[in-house]
This record gives structure tokens, sequence and C-alpha cells, in this order.
């Protein structure tokens, strides 16, 4: 990794319609950030989320103000991402360039000469071959994936009340989650290793064995994060999941319905 005064800083800018925002479309900021970041060259000090306005006549193109709001909700939580409304306030649609400019302009008065200011946008004659340039750019699709859980997904899940089921049959039992979001189930018997797969969750696969520890079960996970697992337990009518990984635990608590 360069020395972080070599290093450019970036802007990230997101132009389209985001009838509604999704996951995915947080989820390219942070792809995009973690490629530049890697190379060591750049810094990402801020990602703009941009809606389209509603000249842009899309077929079933909510109102810009309702998708304006929706996309700070979906960013209210991040310490890098913003939304700006200027493009979806102007009265005629905008070509990208144009709201490139908008922004180039704005953020000379934020940032240093050397990360902003020297930055040259390409004008009409140019424009066509800077896309074409760019589309023959590697994609890097051989490269593995970072798996990690986003900040949409963790703000959405702190939203969730989950319903959970779990049937024993002997050693043997299955749980079911059950959410508006996403569900997960998984089957095991007490004390035989098996292969979890957390997909719908954070999309990790690992060799996954439970056990009976007094009044508990213990669910150790190996895989690539260390020490990795879960624990169920009852108190009354409330049923205690834990989880670890890494040090970190976190709890929930169910209530029997």
């Amino acid at each position: 990794m360069e020395d972080s005064e070599n290093q450019t800083e970036v802007i990230l800018l997101a132009c389209g319609s985001f009838n509604p925002i999704t996951n995915m479309h947080l989820r390219l900021f942070e792809l995009a950030r973690d490629h530049l970041q890697e190379t060591g060259k750049y810094k990402v000090v801020r990602g703009i989320i941009s809606p389209v306005g509603d000249a842009y006549l899309k077929k079933g193109l909510v109102n810009a103000s309702h998708r304006v709001a929706m996309a700070r909700l979906a960013a209210e939580n991040s310490d890098w991402l913003e939304v700006d409304d200027w493009e979806s306030n102007q009265k005629e649609w905008q070509e990208t360039i144009q709201v490139l400019r908008y922004h180039h302009q704005k953020l000379k008065h934020s940032y240093s000469a050397n990360s902003v200011e020297d930055a040259r946008l390409p004008n009409r004659t140019t424009r066509k071959r800077k896309r074409a340039a760019v589309s023959q750019l590697p994609v890097r699709m051989n490269q593995p994936k970072r798996k990690c859980i986003d900040f949409a997904t963790r703000k959405i899940a702190n939203m969730l009340k989950p319903q959970k089921f779990i049937k024993q049959e002997g050693d043997v039992f299955s749980i079911q989650t059950t959410s508006t979001f996403r569900n997960y189930s998984v089957k095991f018997k007490i004390g035989e290793e098996f292969d979890e797969d957390n997909k719908g969750l954070d999309n990790r696969k690992c060799r996954s064995v439970v056990t009976w520890d007094k009044d508990k079960i213990v669910c150790t996970q190996n895989g690539e994060k260390k020490n990795r697992g879960w624990s169920h337990w009852i108190e009354g009518d409330e049923l205690y999941l834990e989880l670890r990984c890494e040090g970190q635990t976190s709890t929930q608590v169910f209530k029997r319905a």
C-alpha cells in the first residue's frame, strides 16, 4: 500500500433512477471503493448518489422526491455515502456529463486543488472516445469477491422482527428463521459435522458441528473466519441466540409466540 500522501483522492458518483434504491446499488459503491483502494493508488473519500429527475420519463418512475427520500434513508448510517438532489430537481433531463460538471464545480470548494480542481472532464468531442476506453478496462471477473455484510444489510437487519421455528426429533434438529427480508434454515444432528451454507446471511460456507453444553446447543463453525459459531438456549419463555465471530459477540432474544 502506498503512503496516503501519494494517493489520489477519489469521489464516486452514481447517476440512475434508483426506482427504488436497492442493496446492490449500495454494494456497487463498496465494491468500487475496495477495488480502487486495493491498488494503493487511490483513496475514496466520498460516494454520491444522484437520482435522476422526473423529466427522465421512464415508465413506472416514482416521483423524484420519494426516490430521494428512500435513498437518504438507505444511506443515513453510512459515514461516506450521501445523496444529492440537484439532478432530481432539474426540470429537464440532464446528461451524465452535465451532472459530473456540476459536482466538479461544487467540489472545488471542498477539496484541495491536487485532488479535484486539476481533474479534467471530457468535452463533447472526446466523450465518445473516453467512454470507449473505459468499456475496455478489465473487469477482473476471476478475482475472488469480498464476502462481508455491508452497511445496508446491517441497517435492514436491525429493523427486522424475524420468526424462528425449532424442531427436534431425538438428536436431529431443524431450525428455520424467516423474515420479510431473508430466510435461513439449517438441519443437523448433534455431534455430527455437516456443511453449513450461510447463503442469504454473509454467504460464507463452513464445516459445522453442534454439541450440547449443559442446557445450550453450541455450534462451532470452521471456515475462513476464526472463532466463529453460535449458541441457542432457553430461559423461561425466551429463546436466546448468541453469535460469535473473531472476538465479536451479538445476542438476539426471541419471545415464545
